[in-house]
């Protein structure tokens, strides 16, 4: 098997470190600022709208710039220095604006990065390596998500929540370092023309973004399944062993769903990925036991698996080079904003219905997502990876 190019595992190295940083903070946030700094969960819940929103609206941004300069590089600069930068802007905070102000700048980092990585992933990698390389990315990325929170809790009763912040800014400014010293792009043309107008985006690549958007309906945070397992009869230690075992699966599962997608198809594997979300979905709905739904949730790190990275690879294939990144990030935007009226729908759901029927009602959409993508396209019509 041939290997893949330095640049992407050099950005793989570059997503553990980040998410390594980022989930050292992301989990004491809430009780930072509930606990510390006395705000209300009314306030805690605005930070994190205003975060995941800024993170989704840049992505767009950031992926339309790297295409009309025609670098990724400065970009991903930009978005891993950051995060790393603000650090002591958290370590230091004494009021919670002073926090939204760090998460506001933080995700912007997150989305201006986003999509002129994944487009310098795709310009790096042969397109029969597309899968792999896609999935050795989310693998290191997951690895870091799951590494990042054990390495709070241990380090939490010795250093408290400022030390802990400050301690995050060593992988974080690592994550910023390779960037700068080991990663390299070749030189591409500035894009001539406004990369987003419709006309210039391939029907394929509009199909795939209505049906993803149909599917992100369905989608809600993965909050909801801790929720259910804790209904279930889990309890709070036995909820988060689950889901650092999650992590830890999905990131040995990313690369070799990645290889198989590139043997099997990408198109192919995101379908798959769809039913096991589906099935997943499904099965959470009419579980009884907690063992049930801890099966479920090993199940869904094969979705992650297999969706995740051959998703991202399949999208690369339906964009020409000139407008790679602000195609790619008009996804993560799009998808990203789709992603607050789904979970807010799913919670509605829950709340007047139960958690069955929200679980039914996620697993509808996805099937029917399944079914839109799997339709047969017009003939000559199906890109490189249509599986």
């Amino acid at each position: 098997m041939q290997r893949l190019p330095r640049e992407v595992y050099a950005l793989g190295a570059v997503s553990f470190l980040s998410d390594v940083a980022s989930e050292m903070v992301y989990p004491l946030l809430p009780l930072f600022l509930t606990g510390v700094l006395g705000a209300s969960a009314t306030l805690v819940g605005l930070v994190e709208g205003i975060a995941e929103a800024t993170a989704s609206l840049f992505k767009v941004v950031g992926g339309h710039l790297s295409d009309r300069t025609g670098v990724r590089k400065p970009f991903l600069l930009f978005g891993y220095g950051l995060p790393a930068l603000l650090r002591p802007v958290l370590a230091l905070a004494q009021v919670p604006s002073q926090v939204l102000a760090f998460r506001f700048l933080d995700r912007l980092g997150k989305g201006i990065r986003t999509a002129p990585r994944d487009a310098l992933i795709a310009e790096s990698t042969p397109p029969e390596a597309y899968g792999r390389a896609y999935g050795l990315h989310r693998a290191m990325d997951t690895l870091g998500a799951a590494l990042g929170p054990t390495l709070a809790f241990f380090l939490l009763p010795w250093l408290g929540f400022r030390g802990v912040f400050w301690a995050s800014a060593l992988p974080a400014g690592l994550a910023a370092l390779v960037v700068f010293l080991f990663l390299k792009e070749r030189p591409k043309p500035k894009a001539q023309a406004f990369p987003l107008r419709p006309s210039r985006l391939s029907p394929q690549y509009r199909r795939f973004l209505l049906v993803s958007l149909v599917a992100a309906m369905g989608l809600s945070s993965n909050a909801f399944l801790l929720l259910r397992l804790s209904e279930l009869g889990l309890s709070a230690t036995q909820t988060t062993l689950a889901y650092t075992a999650y992590n830890l699966l999905y990131a040995l599962l990313a690369m070799p769903a990645g290889a198989l997608a590139d043997r099997v198809g990408l198109r192919r594997m995101v379908l798959w990925g769809w039913a096991l979300y589906t099935l997943v979905y499904l099965g959470f709905a009419l579980s009884t036991t907690a063992w049930q739904g801890v099966l479920w949730l090993i199940v869904y790190a094969g979705y992650s698996a297999a969706f995740e990275g051959s998703s991202r690879a399949y999208l690369a294939t339906l964009v020409p080079q000139e407008e790679k990144a602000g195609a790619i990030g008009l996804y993560h935007t799009a998808t990203g904003l789709a992603l607050l009226p789904a979970s807010l729908l799913f919670g509605a759901i829950w709340e007047h219905l139960g958690s069955s029927w929200a679980f039914a009602t996620s697993a509808g959409f996805s099937l029917t997502a399944l079914w839109l993508l799997g339709l047969d396209l017009p003939k000559g019509s199906r890109p490189h990876g249509k599986g």
